[in-house]
């Protein structure tokens, strides 16, 4: 059974015909018929030949090319930072979709040379980067610029949290100093 425009539709409810429509956001088309992917209300243009599901509960968000995102270093490799996404800026609240795991290439993390990339990061930090692929799994993200970075980091002998101090950050407990690639709000905000 075909749907009208503005009937209450759930997933594989069939909308019409690939004659008919482009499948557009909420929509797939499947053996020359077109369905609804979600629960919502069915919009079908007849005159541009597009049919859209406005969806009536709120799915999880996926990163998109340009979203920041808040993560924790899991691991650090030779060349790359392994981390965990925990909150995307936009839909902060949400877990995602997709797998939490991303990287940080060593090339992605600031705009000067770096050779060691764990100067920069170290496990248990929490970084804003940006989301610069996600062709790839994990998806890959950057630090490249004055806003991205370490944004709260532990002291690798008492996890103290460090406090920043010309360029370095330093343990108020134990005297420790430390090397990291900050953000330039660094203990100061999340987004």
């Amino acid at each position: 059974m075909t749907r009208k425009n503005g009937d209450f539709v759930l997933p594989g409810d069939i909308l019409g015909v690939s004659e008919e429509f482009i499948p557009g956001y909420g929509v797939y088309e499947e053996k020359g018929k077109v369905y609804s992917s979600i629960t919502g209300i069915a919009n079908l243009d007849f005159e541009r030949k597009r049919a859209f599901v406005e969806p009536l509960t709120d799915t999880p968000p996926i990163p998109k090319l340009g979203d920041i995102v808040i993560c924790e270093v899991t691991g650090i490799k030779e060349k790359m930072a392994m981390v965990e996404i925990i909150a995307l800026k936009k839909n902060p609240r949400r877990a995602l979709a997709v797998s939490p795991m991303a990287r940080i290439y060593i090339s992605q993390t600031s705009r000067k040379y770096v050779t060691d990339i764990s100067h920069e990061f170290k496990e248990g930090d929490l970084v804003r980067a940006k989301v610069v692929n996600v062709k790839k799994t994990p998806i890959e993200l950057s630090t490249v610029g004055e806003n991205f970075g370490v944004i709260r980091a532990y002291c690798s002998k008492c996890k103290t949290p460090l406090e920043k101090k010309n360029n370095k950050l330093e343990c108020p407990r134990c005297g420790n100093v430390e090397l990291r690639k900050t953000a330039s709000d660094y203990r100061k905000g999340v987004f």
